[in-house]
């Protein structure tokens, strides 16, 4: 005897809006009054459901003109038009209204299209109730049921919106997308097939690719239950579509002659369970095998036990799509759950996502049953926060760095993210030094050390340091510094401080001492004139300590001193030019270069003896003169303007005083 496997797509049978629809139908039944019981159209495409409510006194009609004035009528999930649903309460009908919530949500789309004088395209089924019921939203709609029938349309206007009925093929409404997206804007096009329809197609096709035969069971009347025929068949020859458990008794003979080891079993919306039990059963009878799910889920638990979710458990999900304000996910729930996009990363790639189907984990915060069905609100951030919570406090115990983002700034201190975990860290643990900016640390990201993990309080405490792994480094590399360390050695270093005698240094790990005196060749009065903290700086070792830890450092260059090389730059004997710049009773300083100041003694002005330089030059006075001396050792360069041009004052512009007598260059004040 054969032995064959039975494996059934997990998303079979009865969707949420026709499970209502059929539940409340039943329940209404039982209510007993004296009202008539309409259901406008058949409340599902199946007959075996249809006929029992029939048999239980229900009628059935398709216009609202056949209904009874003052009785009660079954909106079933398709929804219906605006027109009809005017009629019936023109009759004085009381209307139970079990259009699928994904449904109702086309319509409020459509509707506010329509107001707003936009035109509409729904991608769907010519004649189909939910199509009609869809148009009835609009005036100014068109159907499109293939993506030839898109590319042929003579002009799509700009701004159109399109939607789809929620049970059209999601394969060939993606073809229709791509070619949508080049004539309208992207949030224009809405992707409202339902998501239950979505995961059957793609069960179906999943299941289909490695099956020896398809059972699809369900009406030929059914749309879905059609297109998963259209699904099976592009890929399992041996493809059948039954509606009952009779129509499977013929085909197992010839399954057992071409010995089939698997059947892949899938049912449309419309399905009920029943029908689904019977057909597998009769599949089953006779047969020493066994009943094999998608993932090994068991048949009987499948359909008698349906896995719930229940409130705070964690679960796994995969994100289906997104708008505004959530993003869906489905937690293999006759619903699927929200998560309110907030609680993901800013440059979170949403169409990504959903393209892949990313499958993420998430926290059941509840579930309710509402009037469009069961509300599950799930969150993502309380399972990172319990994941990031464990690796911080693993982080601590190590003593092991965590990279961190800086969120905001507090008092005394900043606050940053690891994840879903807050983090503080104080003002004196961001650097070495204290920091008084925090706002300049917002949105930059740092490696810190845990200090502090306390979940011992209602609230986690969470404190961290950068100053802490800042000293463990500078720790190991003043190490390293002080064994490799010798005289003229160059660093790269950073200003750390400014004092009145000079500039501490940190040259890797361990600070040196620019002391004022090596900041310039020139003379100044504080370090700041010349450097800032945190300059970078390029210094060398003038001496060092290793017992008391003490580096002296070398900043000013040879090469920028004013004297250097000044016997070749200005020889003896050469004439210069220059700009008078101070004059004493002595003699006047003239400027040759900028910070290069020569004396021309009082002597060497004019042919004639001056009481002092004012008698002949003023300041900014250009004049030329000869080089008579230069001294690089004392820094002193005398010249004569006499011997080029001397200056000669007017006889009587000369005072009678005491001449001056000749002083020494050496007894001249001069500034370095």
């Amino acid at each position: 005897m054969s032995q064959w496997k039975i494996q059934l797509a997990k998303s079979s049978g009865f969707c949420f809006g026709v499970q209502n629809a059929v539940s409340t139908a039943y329940r209404i039944l039982d209510e007993k009054n004296d009202q008539k019981i309409y259901m406008l159209g058949e409340i599902t495409h199946n007959e075996t459901v249809v006929g029992d409510l029939l048999a239980s006194g229900m009628l059935l009609v398709h216009e609202p003109q056949e209904v009874e004035c003052g009785s009660t009528v079954l909106i079933r999930a398709h929804g219906v038009t605006p027109a009809v649903m005017e009629e019936l309460e023109k009759r004085d009908c009381r209307i139970i209204d079990c259009t699928c919530p994904f449904v109702k949500k086309i319509h409020d789309i459509v509707r506010k299209a329509d107001q707003e004088g936009r035109p509409v395209y729904i991608t769907g089924t010519k004649g189909h109730p939910e199509v009609i019921g869809i148009c009835g939203e609009a005036n100014q709609t068109t159907v499109i049921s293939s993506l030839s029938e898109a590319e042929n349309l003579p002009q799509i206007e700009e701004d159109a919106i399109w939607v789809s009925q929620t049970t059209f093929s999601s394969k060939e409404f993606q073809k229709i997308c791509e070619f949508v997206q080049k004539k309208i804007a992207k949030d224009q096009i809405f992707g409202t097939i339902c998501y239950t329809t979505e995961n059957r197609q793609r069960e179906t096709a999943e299941l289909a690719g490695v099956a020896d035969v398809m059972v699809v069971i369900g009406s030929r009347t059914s749309s879905n239950t059609k297109k998963l025929f259209d699904i099976c068949s592009d890929r399992c020859a041996l493809t059948y579509l039954v509606g009952s458990a009779e129509e499977v008794e013929p085909l197992l003979s010839l399954w057992r002659d071409k010995k089939v080891k698997l059947i892949g079993v899938t049912a449309g919306a419309s399905t009920p369970v029943s029908i689904i039990r019977e057909v597998i059963t009769t599949m089953s009878e006779n047969e020493a095998n066994t009943i094999q799910e998608s993932n090994d889920i068991n048949f009987g638990d499948y359909i008698e036990s349906i896995p719930q979710l229940r409130k705070n458990a964690t679960v796994k999900g995969e994100i289906t799509t997104c708008d505004g304000d959530f993003v869906y996910v489905d937690v293999h729930d006759k619903s699927e759950g929200k998560i309110p996009r907030s609680e993901f990363e800013p440059d979170f790639d949403f169409d990504a996502a959903v393209a892949e189907r990313r499958e993420i984990e998430v926290f059941v915060r509840s579930i309710r049953n509402t009037d469009q069905g069961k509300e599950i609100i799930l969150s993502k951030s309380h399972v990172d926060f319990s994941k990031n919570k464990a690796e911080i406090e693993e982080a601590c115990n190590n003593k092991t760095p965590v990279t961190v983002k800086i969120t905001s700034v507090v008092k005394d201190g900043v606050i940053a993210s690891y994840g879903e975990v807050d983090i503080y860290i104080h003002r004196t643990q961001l650097e070495l030094n204290t920091v008084n900016d925090l706002e300049s640390y917002k949105g930059k990201t740092m490696e810190i050390l845990i200090t502090q993990f306390d979940a011992e309080k209602r609230r986690l405490r969470v404190s961290g340091s950068r100053r802490t792994l800042l000293n463990n480094e500078r720790k190991a590399k003043a190490d390293e510094v002080w064994g490799s360390i010798e005289k003229d050695k160059e660093y790269d270093g950073v200003v750390r401080s400014l004092t009145d005698f000079g500039a501490f240094v940190d040259i890797g790990g361990v600070d040196g001492l620019i002391h004022v005196s090596e900041l310039s060749w020139n003379h100044i009065h504080h370090p700041s004139e010349v450097l800032a903290v945190g300059d970078q700086v390029h210094v060398y070792v003038k001496d060092f300590d290793p017992e008391k830890k003490r580096i002296s450092l070398g900043y000013k260059k040879a090469e920028d001193d004013p004297f250097y090389n000044i016997e070749e730059r200005i020889p003896v004997g050469s004439i210069v030019r220059g700009k008078v710049v101070r004059m004493f009773q002595f003699g006047a300083f003239v400027e040759l270069e900028p910070n290069l100041d020569a004396l021309c003694h009082v002597s060497q002005i004019s042919n004639v003896r001056l009481n002092k330089p004012q008698d002949v030059l003023k300041e900014g006075m250009e004049v030329e003169a000869k080089v008579l001396d230069v001294n690089a050792s004392t820094r002193r360069i005398s010249i004569s303007i006499k011997e080029v041009n001397p200056i000669d004052p007017e006889p009587s512009e000369v005072e009678e005083t005491a001449p001056v007598e000749e002083a020494a260059p050496a007894e001249a004040p001069v500034e370095e």
